[in-house]
C-alpha cells in the first residue's frame, strides 16, 4: 500500500536549507497574502452582469414627459401620435397636466378634460404666456412618433395669430424630463443601479432666434430605444427603456411641431446584480496557494541548481 503514497518524505538529514530558499519563501508568503486579500475583496464586491437577448417585452410603451414651452399658450397645444401600424390619434389626453405660465411663474393648472378657450388663447399670445406639460402617455410598442403642435386648431389659429401680430407660433422649449418606462421602476434603478442611459434629453433647450419671429421652426428628435431589464439582488425585475437621440431643426412654411420619432431595438439588454459564490472563492484560494507554491518551488530549484558548485569526478 505504501507505494501509492504520493507525498513521500525525505529524512531530515537529507534536507538542505539555503538563503535563497528563505528569500523565496518570504516572497511567496507575501504574494499569497496579497492575492488572497484581492480575491476576498472581489468576493465581497457586488458585480453587475450584462446580457443581451431578443426582445420579448410586449407591454405598452409608457412615455414620461415634462416639457416647458414658454411662448405657446396651453389652449392651443396638442399632443398627437402616429405609428407604423397605422394608428393615429390627435390631442392625446392620457395623464398629462398643462399649466399656464408667464415668465416661469405658474398661473393656472388646466384639467385634462378642459376644452380649449380661444378667447383666453388670444389674450395669452398678447401677454406672452407659455405652458408646462407634465405627465405620461401610453402608446403601442411599435416604431412611430408623438409630436407637440396645434394640428387640431389650424382654423382657429388663422383668426388668433393676426390678432397677436404673428404669422406663425413659436415652439421654443425646454425639456425638463423625458423617459420611457414606469416612473417607479426608473426611480428604483437610479437608486440601485448606475448603468444605462435613461434620460439623455433632460435639460435640453431649443429657443428660436428673434430674427425668425415670423418663420416657423420644426424641431425633430430621432430616438433609438433599447428595451432594458434590471434584476436586483432580491430578484426584483424592473423593465424600462434606455435610449439615444439625435436632433435637428428646420424652417418650415407649414405648421411647426416638435417631433419625437422613435424606433425600438429588437434586442433587450439585461443587467443583473450578483455576488461571487463561496465555492468560487474557495476554488480561487486553492488556485492561489497551489500556483504560488508550485512557481516558488520551480524558481527555488532553478536557483539552487545554478548556484551549487559543480563537482567533476575523475
Amino acid at each position: 500500500m505504501l507505494k501509492f503514497d504520493l507525498y513521500r518524505k525525505l529524512p531530515q538529514e537529507l534536507v538542505e536549507q539555503s538563503r535563497s530558499g528563505v528569500i523565496i519563501s518570504l516572497c511567496s508568503l507575501l504574494v499569497m497574502v496579497y492575492l488572497i486579500v484581492i480575491e476576498y475583496m472581489e468576493f465581497k464586491t457586488l458585480n453587475i452582469e450584462t446580457q443581451m437577448f431578443v426582445d420579448q417585452i410586449n407591454d405598452d410603451l409608457i412615455i414620461n414627459i415634462d416639457i416647458s414651452l414658454p411662448r405657446m399658450p396651453c389652449d392651443l397645444i396638442s399632443i398627437d401620435q402616429q405609428d407604423v401600424m397605422g394608428s393615429e390619434e390627435i390631442n392625446l389626453k392620457g395623464e398629462v397636466v398643462r399649466t399656464r405660465i408667464k415668465q416661469n411663474v405658474s398661473l393656472e393648472i388646466l384639467t385634462s378634460n378642459e376644452e380649449p378657450n380661444l378667447q383666453r388663447a388670444r389674450q395669452a399670445f398678447k401677454d406672452g404666456e407659455g405652458c408646462d406639460i407634465k405627465g405620461y402617455i401610453i402608446l403601442n410598442r411599435v416604431p412611430g412618433n408623438f409630436h407637440i403642435s396645434s394640428h387640431p386648431y389650424g382654423m382657429q389659429l388663422q383668426d388668433i395669430l393676426p390678432y397677436a401680430g404673428l404669422s406663425t407660433f413659436d415652439l421654443s422649449h425646454h425639456i425638463k424630463h423625458l423617459s420611457f418606462g414606469e416612473q417607479k421602476d426608473l426611480h428604483q434603478i437610479r437608486q440601485r443601479f448606475k448603468q444605462g442611459i435613461l434620460n439623455p434629453l433632460d435639460g435640453i433647450s431649443r429657443m428660436k432666434n428673434k430674427e425668425l419671429k415670423h418663420v416657423g421652426v420644426t424641431h425633430q428628435y430621432y430616438i433609438s430605444i433599447v428595451p432594458t431589464k434590471y434584476i436586483d439582488m432580491d430578484n426584483s425585475v424592473y423593465k424600462v427603456n434606455q435610449f439615444t437621440v439625435n436632433t435637428n431643426e428646420a424652417q418650415t412654411h407649414q405648421m411647426p411641431a416638435i417631433y419625437f420619432r422613435y424606433d425600438i431595438s429588437p434586442v433587450t439588454v439585461q443587467f443583473s446584480k450578483y455576488y461571487e459564490t463561496l465555492w468560487h472563492f474557495l476554488v480561487q484560494l486553492c488556485a492561489i496557494l497551489g500556483g504560488v507554491i508550485s512557481i516558488a518551488g520551480l524558481i527555488d530549484q532553478i536557483i539552487y541548481t545554478y548556484s551549487s558548485p559543480i563537482v567533476i569526478l575523475k
